[in-house]
């Protein structure tokens, strides 16, 4: 059984998510201990536990220590089993993280499978629906991932209530991901949006998103600009923007909360994207770490540069070794640009 301290890298959820999935992937069982070590509010909190059952309920494993405020955990997977799944989490608690932890092990089942999550579709600390559909998932097709995505109602914090999901299709093999240029920016877009809320906040974060960007990129740059009004659990907003490049795409959400003006929002999601736009680099430091688990099983070695490399990032290069045999060399500083090479080792 493979023994993981949960508080290394970053020593928050990641590491318990990664390490379930490559589990599940492997067949190799894992004890974790000092789960969440370095938060606040250590141990299993309400959507990492249902990472845990999810995981549990695809592999048929066995689990000890799946109970909320839990440090540590035993998990031995069996067989993957294809098939349609629901997964209810009963908190805004993340819903893509979730779909993003039994994504990599449903690969390798022997049929199509479906999930669906109920919970926080636009929570902080996760991936918004928006950059999971728009960024994420279009760069694992890339690697030969096959299947669809499909939101039905999202959910904010804290009363959740979104449901997502995804089918995903049986992947042998996946292929390496050589991105070291991104070349010039296509294409902006822009969704502001408001869940039972004046339309007015909406526009305000818009505005003030536009007003920061203004100058700062190439003129004449196509832009799709857009204002939603959700009907959502609660009340809710955020701002999503992304950029298309001609060999990358990038993404960018700033969410709402109590006290936090509009603008305040609108500028944060600006600034994070012209952050990234003026390194130069093709990788968005979110997409990174997320690819780790994907290119770790790639049919050959993969290099990508990043405009910024993160505790994340180290933290799945590191779990992804525990599990899988693999060379890997980060070329740069944490919080700085860099470039990073993956390659699988054949047994």
């Amino acid at each position: 059984m493979i023994e993981i301290d949960g508080s290394m890298g970053e020593g928050g959820g990641q590491v318990l998510r990664s390490a379930l999935s490559l589990s599940c992937l492997t067949g190799q069982a894992f004890h974790i201990y000092n789960i969440r070590k370095n938060r606040s509010k250590s141990g299993l909190m309400r959507q990492h536990l249902m990472a845990v059952q999810a995981a549990a309920r695809i592999s048929s494993a066995n689990v000890a220590g799946d109970r909320l405020g839990s440090p540590e955990l035993s998990f031995l997977p069996d067989r993957i089993t294809p098939g349609e799944y629901s997964f209810d989490i009963g908190t805004a608690g993340s819903a893509t993280l979730v779909l993003q932890t039994v994504i990599p092990p449903l690969l390798a089942a022997r049929k199509a499978s479906r999930i669906t999550v109920i919970g926080g579709t636009h929570v902080p600390f996760s991936p918004s629906w928006n950059y999971f559909e728009e960024i994420f998932w279009p760069s694992i097709a890339r690697l030969g991932v096959r299947g669809e995505t499909a939101a039905r109602s999202f959910g904010f914090y804290p009363k959740g209530g979104g449901r997502v999901g995804c089918t995903v299709e049986p992947a042998e093999v996946l292929a390496p991901y050589l991105v070291r240029e991104r070349g010039r920016l296509t294409r902006l877009s822009i969704v502001s949006a408001v869940g039972n809320l004046p339309r007015a906040i909406a526009e305000r974060q818009l505005h003030s998103a536009l007003s920061t960007l203004k100058g700062r990129l190439e003129r004449g740059l196509p832009m799709d600009i857009e204002t939603r009004e959700l009907t959502i659990f609660g009340q809710g907003t955020f701002i999503f923007i992304k950029g298309e490049y001609e060999h990358a795409v990038a993404g960018f959400t700033a969410l709402g909360e109590r006290g936090k003006p509009a603008e305040a929002v609108g500028a944060e999601a600006a600034r994070e994207l012209l952050e990234h736009h003026e390194s130069g680099e093709p990788i968005d430091p979110h997409l990174a770490d997320q690819l780790v688990l994907y290119l770790a099983r790639a049919s050959a070695g993969s290099l990508f540069r990043t405009s910024r490399l993160t505790s994340h990032l180290a933290t799945n290069l590191l779990v992804a070794g525990y599990f899988l045999e693999l060379a890997c060399r980060v070329e740069g500083s944490e919080g700085g640009p860099g470039a990073v090479v993956i390659t699988p080792i054949p047994e």
